[in-house]
């Protein structure tokens, strides 16, 4: 499982570190911030990262806390980009727009309270070790419903787009973008089924790191297409990675 994250946490790291030339030139700023904060919360998930975090703050699992809020806006703005990209008004709407915008803060308001009434003493990434309390899967379940949402709200425009667009790189990046945020659609169906079965817990945080990672391959293979082509209708993306 670490080794996943740490997958994604270099692979996140490297693509951001790459979009740093554009931001003088006011280019890549919501990529780079996505994946900046796709960075965080992947990293804060590594124990070894996690148990040097948490110790410098004032309670005992914070660290999680910090890790969650950083997922919710990488997905977040991930998905308003991609929903402006591929001209998609009723998915914009619903991430980037005010129910959107209302339902991200609801979404980790209710998050910040389930954690306020949980007592998990002992550090662990993603409280996977207290799954088995109410209180610790509502709170978790609460997020990954939340990302499950945004997948849900932003795979038929992509579908679409890899089974319309004209070039053939395109057509992938919107492919393996798909295929990750099925994958956290799948995620959430995990989550709840593991209400019932623990024991699926680490399977869900296993599809949670390849999803992230699909994700990240279908931004490279944007990039590769934008560099290939150089037609307007990427140029002109609100995802361009130039």
């Amino acid at each position: 499982m670490d080794l996943v994250f740490w997958a994604v946490l270099i692979t996140a790291a490297s693509l951001t570190i790459t979009r740093l030339p554009g931001l003088s030139q006011s280019r890549n700023q919501a990529i780079f911030l996505s994946g900046l904060c796709a960075s965080l919360a992947f990293g804060l998930m590594i124990p070894v990262i996690y148990a040097a975090v948490d110790e410098l703050l004032f309670r005992t699992n914070f660290t999680d806390l910090f890790a969650k809020l950083g997922l919710l806006l990488a997905v977040n703005i991930l998905v308003s980009e991609l929903a402006k990209t591929l001209h998609s008004q009723r998915s914009l709407r619903l991430t980037a727009g005010l129910s959107g915008k209302v339902i991200l803060v609801a979404t980790f308001s209710l998050a910040m309270g389930l954690f306020a009434f949980t007592n998990t003493p002992t550090p662990s990434p993603g409280l996977g070790a207290y799954i088995d309390d109410p209180l610790v899967f509502a709170y978790n379940a609460v997020i990954v419903i939340y990302i499950g949402y945004l997948g849900a709200v932003i795979t038929g425009p992509l579908v679409r787009d890899a089974r319309t667009g004209s070039q053939t790189l395109r057509r992938a990046a919107s492919v393996l973008l798909a295929g990750g945020f099925i994958l956290a659609v799948v995620r959430a169906v995990i989550l709840l089924a593991g209400f019932a079965m623990p024991s699926i817990y680490e399977l869900g945080q296993i599809i949670s790191g390849f999803s992230a990672l699909l994700i990240i391959a279908g931004l490279a293979t944007a990039w590769k297409a934008l560099r290939e082509y150089g037609t307007e209708k990427i140029v002109q993306s609100h995802l361009r990675i130039e």
